[in-house]
């Protein structure tokens, strides 16, 4: 008992420790936390199995019966905790997403909050908390729409890994002609885009996509009411949000992409950012 206290005693000053420093990304405290934690659980189970030693006194028979019964009651017990600590463990080796990372799992698209021994939190975009447990999450198809990028230095390869797939060969709909003025206004975006992610020092960025349906009538009208939004949310989010025509039939699907440096900035302002599309799509305007 005195061991499991110091040791918990340990991993809370740690925590409490790395919440003030920082310097120290959030992703690499989470990894140097969940490490002690498993280290801490490995030593309380080694001062456990050997804290007995009067065991060694009992005949053979009797210390069979007694461990075989308490090795199974404590596996009845304790199946699903060791589970998701098998599981949690699966999670920090293959490392598929960081605190802070934007993903869908099960269904449930939002923020990376905690990730912990037994499960992850996750903060929806309608700002509801959803805990999954780690064999829910190992079980479960991964998407992480966060973008880590391989080098930090070189605007090109910048460019290359952030744009989507509709950027390449400028293949946009959204727009009756892309010309050069537009061209070089994209390219201004991404290049203010790239010097704050320098002098922020970062090496990941976090995307979100989502869609609106757009009425075929004021097509055009809505759309530039759209490329006024974009302009507005430019300095919200870092750099200006994207859009293109996904479908274009009686009802034309539009594809929004925003790109960010703080994944809470998608928490905070994507609902508002929608809410305003959705007010230009319904607006009524004199043609």
């Amino acid at each position: 008992m005195l061991i499991a206290f110091l040791l918990y005693t340990f991993n809370r000053l740690l925590s409490i420790l790395f919440s003030r420093i920082g310097r120290i990304p959030i992703a690499r405290k989470n990894k140097i936390l969940f490490a002690f934690r498993i280290i801490s659980i490995l030593v309380l189970l080694y001062f456990t199995i050997n804290g007995f030693p009067s065991f060694t006194t009992l005949p053979t028979e009797y210390t069979a019966i007694i461990t075989g019964a308490v090795s199974t009651a404590l596996a009845f017990i304790f199946s699903g905790v060791f589970s998701n600590f098998v599981a949690g463990l699966l999670i920090w080796i293959v490392d598929p997403f960081d605190i802070g990372d934007v993903v869908k799992i099960s269904g449930h698209k939002g923020i990376i909050k905690s990730i912990t021994l037994t499960k992850v939190i996750i903060e929806t975009m309608d700002r509801i908390i959803v805990e999954i447990s780690n064999s829910d999450v190992v079980s479960s198809i991964v998407l992480n729409y966060t973008i880590k990028l391989s080098s930090r230095k070189k605007y090109i390869h910048f460019k290359r890994q952030t744009r989507s797939p509709q950027d390449i060969g400028n293949a946009r709909l959204d727009i009756d002609v892309y010309n050069e003025e537009m061209r070089k206004q994209e390219e201004t975006d991404t290049k203010n885009f790239f010097t704050s992610f320098s002098e922020n020092n970062q090496d990941i960025v976090h995307t979100y996509n989502f869609k609106m349906r757009v009425p075929y009538a004021r097509f055009r009208i809505i759309i530039d009411k759209f490329n006024e939004l974009c302009a507005k949310y430019a300095d919200i989010f870092g750099t200006r949000p994207r859009f293109h025509v996904q479908e274009y039939s009686n009802e034309i699907i539009v594809k929004f992409r925003i790109l960010t440096l703080d994944s809470n900035k998608i928490l905070k302002h994507q609902p508002e950012f929608a809410n305003d599309l959705y007010k230009a799509i319904l607006s009524k305007i004199d043609l």
